[in-house]
């Protein structure tokens, strides 16, 4: 007993994201499935599907939600979108901050590893910034939506659609209630795409980031990281903008909403109607996602970055790894090769487990793969066309994506302290 308890304390890092999730998304299926909320009937095996999805924010639905739910059961969805956006460390941190209760070191490092800080001593002031910001965006988000809104659709669900719209683009779900229509129907609205950019762009961009830029505003001056981010972010807009206008001929406006729906999954148009080479190209830029500590997932533009200077720096037979003339630590350039060989890993047995137990072809499955581990949502056929074995293989691959293949790889791995001590002989072998 006192061996498992150990190991359950020593993996406590990575098992109080699994264990908050499962029960958040538990409930939350618990709460979906009551009938006084739903418009169709639903089994609580659906509901549990639904809450997965606002929770992961993926966002993948049967039924659209306006169909599915009255006003209180759009109400849990957006509160399981935000427990989602937020993380379950980071939402429990920032609450255990207001009350003023004392953080003990080991809760502060888990902390501290899940909104990938650097100084523990800063835990409340970190994690109150984080809640601030999160609500300060989406009130404005959605304070710029109504002006949209409450003229189309009148005062009181105008103002609900608002906020509501306002928390899917900010947590990178994706989810709309317009119906079958869906975000579509504004694909020749500026304004209101441009709210979302900015919404989603704000939620993937990682808030301390951007709590460095409002702290120090010269770039020369900002973290390592900050400019890593700034620069990816630019790029990841910018490059799939060109290239989406110049391979479907589509709007520059809609090809930067869709490059920052990258793990948002707001379909602007339809993207089943794309060439392989433009879906390709989506999956590329679902597969990098966002930042750390921001509200999509990915293996991170940081992780990227991280990877492409190591090659760069091997081509030119450099033994550092350098950005911004700055060298990066050997364990974080082994973090990232090893983060993107497990995600590479989980999303290759996603694939074999889609072609194995359902009809989808090799393109559908490799895409379904993609948007579900990257929690990006997007589809390029009816998630209905799925049965009850596809849908448990998306939830599982969206579940894996939210807590991050990494840290469920950890859980399993048992860490011997006597190593760190013990040096090996050195020995060449041929690549």
């Amino acid at each position: 007993f006192r061996s498992t308890q150990k190991m359950f304390k020593s993996k406590k890092t990575y098992l109080m994201p699994i264990i908050g999730f499962s029960i958040i998304i538990l409930i939350g299926a618990i709460l979906l499935s009551i009938p006084s909320i739903n418009n169709i009937d639903m089994s609580f095996k659906d509901a549990l599907y639904i809450s997965t999805s606002g929770v992961t924010t993926v966002g993948f639905l049967r039924e659209s939600l306006i169909s599915q739910f009255n006003f209180l059961g759009q109400l849990i969805y957006a509160i399981l979108m935000e427990i989602g956006a937020l993380g379950f460390i980071i939402l429990i941190s920032y609450f255990w901050s207001l009350t003023h209760k004392r953080i003990n070191m080991s809760d502060a490092l888990i902390i501290n590893d899940s909104i990938s800080g650097d100084n523990t001593g800063s835990i409340k002031e970190h994690s109150i910034f984080i809640g601030k910001f999160v609500w300060k965006v989406q009130f404005i988000g959605a304070i710029l939506l109504s002006i949209r809104f409450i003229p189309m659709l009148g005062i009181g669900q105008g103002i609900w659609y608002s906020i509501f719209h306002s928390i899917s683009a900010f947590s990178n779900t994706g989810v709309d209630l317009f119906g079958s229509a869906g975000i579509r129907a504004f694909v020749n609205d500026f304004y209101v795409q441009l709210v979302l950019i900015i919404l989603m762009v704000l939620g993937s961009f990682g808030v301390f980031a951007i709590e460095d830029i409002k702290n120090t505003k010269k770039f020369s001056k900002m973290k390592l990281q900050t400019k890593i981010i700034i620069v990816g972010s630019i790029i990841m807009l910018v490059i799939p903008t060109i290239l989406f206008v110049l391979f479907e001929d589509i709007s520059i406006i809609n090809g930067v909403f869709l490059s920052a729906a990258r793990s948002t999954g707001f379909d602007i148009i339809d993207i089943s109607e794309f060439s392989q080479g433009s879906q390709v190209l989506l999956m590329i830029i679902m597969f990098i996602g966002c930042s750390p500590a921001s509200t999509g997932s990915g293996i991170k533009i940081v992780t990227i970055a991280v990877i492409l200077a190591t090659i760069v720096s091997t081509l030119r037979g450099k033994d550092d790894t350098v950005i911004f003339w700055r060298k990066i630590p050997n364990y974080t350039v082994r973090m990232a090769f090893t983060i993107f060989t497990i995600f590479a890993f989980v999303m290759f047995i996603g694939m074999i487990a889609f072609m194995s137990y359902t009809d989808l072809e090799l393109n559908d499955s490799m895409f379904y793969t993609f948007s579900s581990v990257t929690n990006a949502g997007f589809l390029t056929n009816d998630v209905n066309e799925l049965d009850s074995i596809g849908r448990t293989i998306l939830m599982t691959l969206s579940f894996v994506g939210r807590i991050g293949p990494l840290s469920l790889v950890l859980m399993f791995v048992n860490k011997d302290n006597k190593e760190n001590f013990m040096e090996y002989p050195e020995e060449k072998v041929i690549l």
